[in-house]
């Protein structure tokens, strides 16, 4: 969601004339109350120190569960789809089974008269005979051959299908259980965040670069955030990475309403969810996973099964700030999409190196166009964690 300057300035605002009356009224202890109160200072910031590398640990250890979670959900989705293909696979070969076993019979059994006992009086000679019998016993033992193999395809079938069905259960388990935790853990961080905050110190979630071995990129997931590359320029830029076609797929396997969304686009023509999106990320070479998992983060749209207009008005929560004075020519679906994914671009063409955007009183640097659009879009450690599980969520390692 976007927010104002002057929302973001006014605790630092507040917080300077708190500085002021607590230098003044220092000015005015002696000198002995002055050195105690020093101390207990100290002492309370060491206290606080622990306590937020206490949260930050606790933290991780969340974000590593739901990320062990979402590698597991991935995993499933994987196994059903090897399934399905099986299943499609063995009914091929049903199929071109029966058809050779019907073609066969036509061929052999053409007219009623063909039969064993006919074709044994029928034989000119004893060589003749013999072939006969051979014949007709090959051909018996192949017809039996392949009944059977009907029938164990048949058996093959039906099980493939039932472990599918336990499979998609299983599915749909892992998925609640990604959801809830997912909301915990947010849940979790705006409080931690809110307890800092009262506290006058800063918690942010997950690590810092310079604390990092190597930067993770591809195919090894870390199982915390790295706050200054929170995704890659591959997985931000690139409008053409899904088709409307594979954007309708995506959205078919939702439970959310946008699979069957049809509605005006920016240019008030009447359109499909998907090809609204497929036209902004192509416009404006934006990555559709981008802005899918940002319809998710503001508005739950991709679970959403009766999403009400509010959430289609603020979809992308584009010309919304916290001030809560909203941009009404930006409000419906087809706007949100549309200049949410104008404002991504924007923000992007911002960065350049060093470059740092104010985050929860933080001047965070970011090591790209793309972690840096997401901060100027939602300046909040807590909504770019929440981008940042979502993406993991549906599409795997965000830096991959």
């Amino acid at each position: 969601m976007l927010h104002s300057a002057t929302h973001r300035f006014a605790p630092a605002v507040r917080a300077l004339a708190a500085a002021l009356v607590l230098l003044a009224f220092a000015c005015a202890t002696p000198a002995p109350a002055i050195a105690a109160k020093a101390t207990k200072t100290a002492s309370l910031t060491a206290s606080q120190t622990a306590q937020v590398a206490a949260m930050q640990a606790d933290f991780g250890s969340k974000v590593a569960d739901y990320v062990a979670i979402t590698r597991e959900l991935h995993r499933a989705e994987d196994d059903v789809t090897e399934v399905t293909s099986q299943i499609a696979s063995g009914q091929a070969q049903l199929e071109a089974a029966r058809s050779s076993l019907a073609s066969r019979a036509v061929e052999l059994y053409r007219t009623p008269s063909v039969g064993l006992l006919e074709s044994l009086i029928t034989a000119t000679s004893i060589s003749d005979l013999v072939k006969r019998v051979n014949y007709l016993a090959i051909i018996t033992e192949r017809d039996a051959r392949l009944v059977k193999d009907l029938r164990l395809s048949q058996t093959e079938e039906a099980w493939l299908q039932e472990s599918l069905q336990a499979r998609v259960g299983q599915l749909q388990i892992l998925q609640a259980s990604a959801d809830k935790k997912q909301a915990q853990l947010l849940a979790q961080l705006a409080a931690e965040q809110a307890k800092a905050a009262a506290d006058n110190t800063v918690f942010t979630p997950g690590v810092d670069s310079s604390k990092l071995t190597t930067t993770p990129v591809g195919g090894v997931p870390r199982d915390q955030m790295d706050r200054s590359n929170v995704v890659s320029e591959n997985n931000f830029r690139g409008g053409s990475a899904m088709t409307a076609a594979d954007i309708q797929a995506f959205l078919a396997k939702q439970p959310g309403a946008l699979k069957n969304y049809t509605g005006k686009d920016h240019a008030g023509a009447t359109k499909t969810a998907a090809q609204m999106i497929s036209e902004a990320s192509i416009h404006f070479n934006i990555n559709p996973k981008i802005i899918l998992a940002t319809l998710q983060k503001e508005q739950s749209l991709l679970t959403t099964k009766n999403p009400s207009q509010r959430q289609y008005n603020g979809a992308m929560g584009a010309g919304m700030p916290d001030s809560g004075n909203n941009n009404a020519s930006m409000q419906g679906f087809g706007n949100q999409v549309w200049w949410g994914a104008q404002k991504f671009d924007k923000n992007a063409r911002d960065w350049k190196p060093g470059k740092y955007e104010p985050v929860d009183h933080v001047n965070q640097v970011c090591s790209n166009e793309g972690t840096f659009a997401q901060y100027r879009y939602t300046p909040h450690y807590s909504g770019v964690t929440s981008f940042w599980t979502i993406f993991w969520r549906y599409f795997g390692d965000p830096l991959g």
